[in-house]
C-alpha cells in the first residue's frame, strides 16, 4: 500500500488506492500543530488502536521534523519528544520503494521493510569506491561482460545503468574493498535485476575474488532488489563480488549501488544498512543519535510496562533502547538485544546496586519482533510475541526518577541499531491478558 508525505497544508489524510481515509482525530489534530512532516499516518492509525489506551507515551513513525520525532501521545505538553542529532546526508527507502536522500538532523521513515518504521543506524563506512560506476578501472572484471544503457535506476532516475553477463568458469565482478576487514565481519549488498527475458535469475553475491569466494545465491526478476550477503563472523574479505550463474543472454543482471560494510567489533557477525553512495573514496554515515524523550511525569516512579516493536540489522551485537534516570545507568529499565544471537533481555538496574536481568529469545532478530518488559519490584516478566518468556521475584527501588526515553542502554552507549515501529510506556502494570493482547 502506497503512503504518501504529509505537510501542513494537507494534514489529516492518508492515501491508499481505494481512495481517500480520514485517520485518528488525536493523532492527526495534535501532530499537525506540531510536525513539519506527517507521513504512514494510515499504518500508524492501525497501530495505535492496537496499543492499550493506558499507555502515557506512544511513539509511532508519523510526524518528524529537523531534529526531532515526535510522540502520539501524549496530546498536551509535556510531550516528551525525542531529539535526533545525525550529521551529513544519509539515504532511506521511501513509500515508493525508492531510495533518496536525508538532510542533516531529519528523522528517517524507512519502508525497506514494506511498512514504515523509525531508521536509527550505527555508523557505518562503504569500503567500496564508485558504488554506482562499475567501468571505472578499481572494478575488475574477471571473465564477465560489462555493458551500459540508459535505464530507470532504483531512485526512480534516468542514469546510466550497468549490466553484467556471467563468466563462463569462475570469474565475476570483483570490487576492491579502500580499507581490509580482516577480523571483522562483513555485509555485502547491491540493488539487482535482470535485464531481459521471463522468469527469474540465479546471483551469487559476497566478498572474496573468483578463485576463492564465500557468497548467497539469490533468484532476481525483473524489478529492482536489493541483494545482501552477511557474514556469520569474523573474515579475510578483500572485495566485493558479484556474478550471474549461466552465461546466456538470458543471464544479464543490471547492477546498482554497491555496498560493502565491516563491522567495527572483531569477530562480529555482518550487517548490512542503508545505503552510502560514493564515488572516488569511501565515505562513512554518521550514526542516529535519538535521546531526550520522555518526562518523569509520564513515567512510572517504581512500576510500568516498557513496549517496543523493532527489527535489528544483525542477530547479533548488543542493541538498546531505554527509560533511564538523566541519562545514567545507576537507575534505567532497558531493552536489549543482546550480543547472543537472537537473545532478547529486559534488565532493570536500581539505586546503582541492584541488577535484575531477565531473557528470552527469538526466531531471528532482523524480524519485527513484539516485547514487552514489565517491571516492579518482586514482579518483573518479560513478554515477546504474545507469550511471556521470562519472570523475576526480586525485589528493587530506583532511588531517582525515570524521566528519559533514548534509543540507547541508558547512559548514551549501544545504541539501536535498525528499525523502530512503535514503542508505549505505561506507567502502571498490565495484566496478563493486556500484555498477551498487547505483544500478539
Amino acid at each position: 500500500m502506497a503512503q504518501e508525505i504529509y505537510h501542513r497544508s494537507d494534514w489529516g489524510y492518508a492515501s491508499n488506492e481505494w481512495g481517500r481515509v480520514y485517520v485518528n482525530a488525536e493523532l492527526s489534530n495534535e501532530l499537525y500543530k506540531r510536525a513539519a512532516n506527517y507521513e504512514n499516518s494510515w499504518g500508524s492509525d492501525q497501530t495505535l488502536d492496537a496499543i492499550n489506551k493506558k499507555a502515557s507515551i506512544v511513539l509511532l513513525p508519523t510526524a518528524y521534523e529537523k531534529d526531532t520525532i515526535h510522540n502520539v501521545k501524549p496530546s498536551s505538553a509535556p510531550f516528551g519528544d525525542m531529539t535526533l542529532i545525525q550529521a551529513g546526508t544519509t539515504t532511506r527507502v521511501d513509500e515508493n520503494g525508492l531510495v533518496v536522500d536525508n538532510t542533516t538532523d531529519i528523522p528517517r521513515i524507512d519502508y525497506s521493510k514494506g511498512e514504515g518504521a523509525i531508521l536509527s543506524e550505527l555508523a557505518t563506512t562503504n569500503q567500496i569506491r564508485y558504488s554506482e560506476d562499475f567501468s571505472n578501472a578499481l572494478w575488475q572484471k574477471v571473465g564477465v561482460t560489462l555493458t551500459s544503457s540508459t535505464g530507470t535506476n532504483p531512485r526512480g532516475e534516468s542514469a546510466t545503468i550497468y549490466a553484467i553477463q556471467g563468466a563462463a568458469a569462475q570469474g565475476g565482478l570483483e570490487g576492491s574493498m579502500a580499507s581490509s576487514a580482516t577480523g571483522n565481519g562483513v555485509g555485502v549488498s547491491i540493488w539487482a535485476r535482470k535485464k531481459s527475458g521471463v522468469g527469474t535469475t540465479n546471483v551469487e553475491i559476497g566478498f572474496g575474488d573468483s578463485s576463492n569466494v564465500t557468497t548467497n545465491t539469490v533468484s532476481v526478476g525483473a524489478d529492482w532488489k536489493r541483494i545482501t550477503y552477511e557474514s556469520t563472523g569474523f573474515t579475510g574479505a578483500n572485495r566485493f563480488y558479484i556474478d550471474a550463474e549461466g552465461t546466456s543472454a538470458d543471464n544479464i543482471i543490471e547492477v546498482w549501488g554497491a555496498q560493502l560494510e565491516k563491522t567495527t567489533g572483531s569477530g562480529q557477525a555482518g550487517r548490512v544498512s542503508s545505503y552510502v553512495p560514493t564515488t572516488s573514496a569511501s565515505v562513512t554515515r554518521a550514526r542516529d543519535n535519538y535521546l531526550n524523550g520522555g518526562d518523569a511525569s509520564l513515567i512510572g516512579a517504581q512500576e510500568g510496562v516498557f513496549y517496543i516493536e523493532a527489527a535489528t540489522f544483525a542477530n547479533a551485537g548488543s542493541k538498546a533502547i531505554a527509560l533511564s534516570a538523566a541519562n545514567s545507568a545507576a537507575n534505567r529499565v532497558v531493552i536489549f538485544y543482546s550480543s547472543t544471537s537472537n537473545t532478547i533481555q529486559g534488565r532493570v538496574q536500581a539505586s546503582a546496586t541492584t541488577t535484575i536481568p531477565i531473557n528470552g529469545t527469538v526466531t531471528d532478530n532482523t524480524d519485527f519482533n513484539k516485547i514487552a518488559f514489565k517491571y516492579k519490584s518482586g514482579d518483573l516478566a518479560l513478554w515477546i510475541n504474545g507469550t511471556e518468556v521470562a519472570t523475576s521475584t526480586t525485589a528493587f527501588t530506583f532511588n531517582a526518577a525515570l524521566s528519559e526515553l533514548a534509543f540507547d542502554q541508558g547512559n548514551g552507549t549501544t545504541h539501536i541499531d535498525g528499525l523502530v515501529k512503535s514503542i508505549a510506556v505505561f506507567k502502571e502494570v498490565l495484566s496478563d491478558a493486556e500484555l498477551a493482547a498487547l505483544t500478539s
